[in-house]
């Protein structure tokens, strides 16, 4: 096909690191999950009020590293896709500019 060339192999390449990236922000999120700050162990209510709020600052729905992990692998996900539709619509491209020019050559 005249015009740009997309190297394939380099794109299933990024795909699949991508897709490990994405895995381990699934192992990032999990882990995030269960942070403790288990360093506090003082029963008292000033020891008690403070582990409660790094762990929900840890672990909670805004700016955690629970959630940034999530969002991560959100973008991941979209890229991969992204990525995925480029590669098949390339491919897809590639097959019938095939097939176009065998009937050019066929007609000529």
């Amino acid at each position: 096909m005249a015009g740009f060339r997309l190297d394939e192999a380099a794109l299933e390449g990024a795909i699949a690191r991508l897709k490990e990236l994405q895995e381990r922000t699934l192992g990032l999120f999990q882990n995030a999950t269960e942070l403790k700050p288990g360093e506090l162990t003082a029963g008292d209510a000033t020891t008690n009020t403070a582990r409660q709020k790094i762990q929900e600052r840890a672990t909670g729905n805004e700016g955690s590293l629970r959630m940034v992990a999530n969002q991560l692998h959100d973008k991941l996900k979209e890229k991969v896709a992204a990525y995925e539709t480029t590669l098949r619509e390339y491919r897809a491209a590639e097959e019938n500019a095939t097939v176009d020019a065998g009937r050019v050559e066929w007609q000529a």
